[in-house]
């Protein structure tokens, strides 16, 4: 009988221990796919199963809010909203729609408008801009330059194509760091200096492109209003710009095929020396013709060429003399072509004293000749 009782208590036993791990087993996948779904749930995105075990995607980096903030203002702030023409005063910790305008009222008000977490806009002083009326969709921001002193804070890590700073005459691309920027609208055009504090940053133009500018670089850019001038002055530091200098064509010499390609130069740009950039529009038709120069820091003129947009056919190729001595030379060969010149309108008009002479003996009349 104790036997018996033996038994039934250790099956009975068994049967607990047995339910308890099943429950236990249920419990664990109940907590299994709670805590996925938390996941899911959190990053966005759904894990996958690879060998037996979940892989979660790496969610995408935001680097931009989906509307502007106005984060911090000391001072007086407005902001223009797209579709009005009423100036109104601008809230802390309030988000305004792309295309809105803002501008810093009083020398001591500064304005910090944030894109994003690392990404933001102060305005110093009395200064304005503008940002890009553009979808909810799109990744990518940019503001326009109106005037005053703006200071631009990105991340060092900030990829390529996402932020911008665009004036009438230029765009500054793929900024990563700090910039600041001074703006104004002058009598015919604007001017804009632009300084890389740390980063980099790059400037793109009708005709230019500034390649790549440093910490402590510095560049004034100067655009007339009817967009057909465009001075580049170096201020700080060195870096390269490259300038358009129309298409040429070129034959290759073992297979005789002729290319049409687009030629450059890449001028080094340092405090002092210039790049002018002159434009005009033909009467007939729509290529412009374009006339690019650079001067060194004591004002002398390097490089010069002319040529027509879309034309391999006018293109003037290079005229400036590139040294001192290039120059005398063609300042010799210029006198030497006037001597030649006088000598030979000297002789012409030796020639046609005798042949009048001659003319007067035999009697004949030249009156007919002077009418044309």
């Amino acid at each position: 009988m104790k036997s018996i009782v033996r038994s039934l208590a250790v099956a009975a036993a068994v049967s607990g221990l047995s339910a308890f791990a099943q429950d236990i087993e249920e419990l664990d996948e109940e907590e299994v796919e709670s805590s996925s779904e938390a996941e899911t749930t959190e990053s966005g995105e759904a894990p996958i199963e690879i060998g037996g075990q979940l892989h979660h995607q790496k969610a995408e980096a935001r680097f931009f809010y989906t509307l502007p903030e106005v984060h911090k203002l000391e001072g007086v702030a407005e902001f223009l909203q797209p579709g009005s023409e009423t100036w109104a005063p601008v809230e802390e910790g309030r988000h305004y729609p792309l295309g809105s305008s803002f501008r810093s009222i009083g020398k001591d008000t500064r304005l910090t408008v944030q894109f994003g977490r690392e990404c933001s806009i102060i305005a110093i002083g009395d200064a304005s801009f503008g940002t890009r009326a553009q979808g909810l969709e799109e990744k990518s921001r940019a503001v326009m330059l109106q005037g005053g002193v703006l200071a631009v804070k990105l991340p060092r890590n900030l990829p390529e194509g996402l932020f911008s700073v665009t004036a009438p005459g230029f765009s500054v691309v793929n900024p990563a760091g700090e910039s600041r920027y001074r703006y104004a609208k002058t009598g015919d055009g604007d001017r804009a200096t632009i300084r890389c504090v740390t980063g980099s940053l790059a400037v793109e133009g009708r005709h230019f492109r500034i390649l790549s500018m440093r910490a402590a670089n510095e560049v004034c850019i100067q655009t007339s209003q009817d967009m057909l001038f465009t001075g580049i002055y170096g201020t700080r530091g060195d870096y390269i710009c490259k300038l358009d200098q129309g298409l040429v064509k070129v034959t290759d010499v073992e297979t005789g095929e002729s290319h049409i390609n687009p030629k450059f130069l890449e001028w080094k740009i340092s405090p002092q020396t210039a790049v002018r950039i002159q434009r005009a529009v033909p009467e007939i038709g729509k290529n412009m013709s374009v006339s690019v120069m650079t001067f060194d820091a004591a004002g002398n003129l390097k490089n010069r060429c002319a040529f027509a947009e879309n034309r391999f056919e006018i293109n003037s190729g290079e005229q400036a003399p590139s040294t001192k001595s290039g120059q005398a030379e063609l300042v010799k060969k210029a006198a030497e072509v006037a001597s030649d010149t006088t000598a030979v309108e000297a002789e012409a008009v030796e020639t046609e004293a005798s042949d009048g002479e001659d003319s007067s003996d035999s009697g004949s009349s030249d009156d007919d000749d002077l009418d044309f």
